[in-house]
């Protein structure tokens, strides 16, 4: 095989098209020619809401429970009204539970980011609060990561000042992510 047959720098292959293989970037480039659809499990984002769902229905029997330690008033003693007041903290809290899977599921359901050879097209947020962001391949300036709390965010930095970021609660597997962006843009992640 003589040098010729290699593609020039920065030369894409049109989709289907069989041609050899001359190192990482090319791979990288061959692969930016594809749409990639990136995209939160709809099965495990269910799994979620559902699980909100019966730990409301467990904090409601755990409500129920505060009343059969409390009544008869006749038998009431100090740590009876203690053992209520544990029963009723726990049924509360598992039944705000429910709110707070039910909204972080159905932003997860919504959540995606699309890679094409043009660039990435973030579509974050909400059905009715819907935040889109375009970066062309060129444009993307750089990939940075940082801890803040317990979660992990990535921001995206175009050239032109536009800015992408999502979280760790934003994807199940946010890492995977961003890393499949910045191998796209030709970046590292960087901390900061």
């Amino acid at each position: 095989m003589s040098t010729s047959e290699f593609p020039e720098a920065g030369q894409v292959p049109e989709p289907g098209q069989a041609v050899p293989v001359a190192g990482a970037a090319f791979q990288i480039a061959g692969r930016s020619a594809h749409v990639v659809v990136l995209h939160n499990s709809r099965i495990v984002c269910w799994f979620t809401i559902a699980i909100g769902v019966i730990g409301s229905i467990f904090g409601v029997c755990m409500m129920l429970m505060v009343f059969t330690l409390v009544f008869p008033l006749s038998a009431i003693s100090f740590m009876r009204v203690l053992a209520a007041c544990q029963w009723g903290g726990g049924g509360l809290l598992m039944c705000l539970m429910l709110p707070w899977t039910w909204t972080w599921s159905t932003k997860m359901l919504h959540a995606n980011v699309k890679l094409d050879a043009q660039g990435v097209d973030f579509k974050l947020g909400t059905k009715k609060r819907p935040l889109a962001v375009f970066m062309a391949w060129e444009q993307v300036a750089a990939v940075k990561q940082r801890r803040v709390g317990n979660v992990m965010e990535y921001s995206f930095l175009g050239k032109d000042g536009s800015r992408a970021a999502f979280t760790s609660l934003t994807f199940f597997r946010s890492k995977r992510v961003a890393r499949m962006i910045a191998e796209h843009a030709g970046l590292t992640i960087q901390q900061g």
